[in-house]
């Protein structure tokens, strides 16, 4: 049955990506997306073995106890199941109805980390409870996300197709992790879309790429919150440099960024100390330090303090990339993402030194993407001390690194 469902519900998605004209593009085939399409399937049903098999691989299996859960309302009554599916959570009183379900439950009371259960208890529907279907529904999403994170870097760069392919989808950091049962294959298929659907709003001006935008935030504010403070200033920015060609591009990437850090501390420093975003950073940083694992490490605590944050900011942003070390590791899969963690600070500490700083400054794409990539990692770098945790979050941000690189190495984007 499993081997079925698995079969029959890839056949139909790779036979969609080969006939449907969403999936065309000007310089791709049909066929080379349908082998990309396999390649991500290929990958994740490999992740499915290895969670199996490897004691360190559990957080998707939590994902799913909990999807179970929900899907077990539905035998009880469909309106208990509808309820926990779209209904909201994390409020009281519970619902006196609903108890039996919540107590089993430990995200009910996380309004971020709830949503992934959501998705897996609609997936449950069509699953039939084998988890590796599940896995399968996942990469489909991070293919989706994946596609059109390639049609906007078409649009926008210089590079060759094949290159934005390879970085997609042959960078094993990017290409595992984000094809697993995991937020990060989520975050891809939204910030894919609403990026691409950002840029052609802009170019269009419709009402449809613009609904769809702000209901992928939304999407994303459900899934990993932080990701819209550097998100939407760096959207303001491109929107800004698209609509006014003769200031530098720079310019609005400086005054946007620099807003809205100021407006966040700002806001800290007007209300309460519990409703401060860094007294919520602390808490965050505090739940990683308090469950430490295999590969957890020494880190200064922010204790609610933007001074302590800027003070040791460096080396947060540093460890995103030095972690993990290979010579702490004790697992032959800790070992390998060392390796791969060793050449991407190789990378980036090359393209530091090679990159000529005025094609940056006047390279809006350029911008674009590393603004999102360095703030991602400094925002995973003042939270977490755990180097398994840093190279799954990492995997996306990595994509706009390497693409934000390559492009500054061109004098100008398509959008100048």
């Amino acid at each position: 049955m499993e081997l079925s469902l698995l079969a029959i519900y890839s056949f139909l998605f790779l036979t969609f990506v080969y006939k449907s004209k969403r999936f065309k593009t000007e310089t791709i085939n049909s066929v080379t997306w349908v082998f990309l399409a396999i390649t991500k399937i290929f990958v994740a049903l490999s992740y499915n073995w290895l969670h199996k098999n490897i004691p360190v691989f559990f957080d998707s299996d939590t994902f799913m106890k909990e999807a179970d859960i929900i899907f077990s309302a539905i035998h009880e009554s469909p309106l208990y199941y509808l309820q926990l599916v779209f209904g909201p959570n994390n409020y009281s009183p519970e619902p006196e109805h609903l108890h039996f379900y919540i107590d089993k439950m430990g995200y009910w009371h996380d309004s971020v980390g709830y949503t992934i259960m959501r998705i897996n208890a609609l997936f449950r529907l069509i699953s039939f409870g084998y988890i590796s279907v599940h896995f399968l529904f996942f990469s489909i999403l991070s293919f989706i996300g994946t596609f059109y994170l390639f049609k906007f870097f078409e649009k926008v760069t210089d590079l060759s197709e094949y290159a934005i392919i390879a970085i997609l989808f042959f960078v094993p950091d990017i290409t595992f992790w984000t094809s697993g049962l995991h937020k990060e294959a989520l975050v891809l298929f939204a910030v894919g879309i609403s990026i691409y659907n950002m840029y052609m709003w802009v170019m269009e001006k419709s009402k449809r790429r613009l609904f769809l935008m702000v209901f992928l935030f939304l999407f994303l504010i459900n899934v990993r919150l932080y990701l819209i403070v550097f998100l939407l200033p760096a959207f303001i920015a491109f929107y800004w440099n698209e609509k006014n060609k003769k200031i530098k591009a720079y310019i609005p990437y400086i005054v946007v960024f620099t807003i809205t850090f100021f407006s966040v501390v700002a806001y800290d420093v007007s209300v309460p100390t519990e409703y401060r975003l860094a007294t919520k950073i602390t808490e965050f940083q505090n739940s990683f330090i308090n469950n430490s694992g295999n590969t957890s490490f020494a880190i200064d605590v922010v204790s609610n303090s933007w001074r302590r944050i800027l003070f040791y900011f460096p080396q947060y942003v540093f460890n995103t990339f030095r972690y993990p070390i290979y010579n702490q590791c004790v697992t032959n899969w800790c070992r390998l993402s060392a390796i791969e963690s060793f050449f991407l600070m190789v990378f980036v500490v090359i393209g530091l030194y090679k990159t000529k700083y005025k094609y940056i400054l006047n390279n809006p794409i350029a911008l674009f993407c590393l603004c999102i990539g360095f703030s991602w990692m400094s925002i995973i770098g003042v939270v977490v001390n755990n180097a398994g945790a840093i190279v799954r979050y990492r995997s996306v941000a990595i994509i706009f690194i390497l693409i934000g690189f390559f492009v500054s190495t061109q004098k100008k984007s398509k959008c100048q």
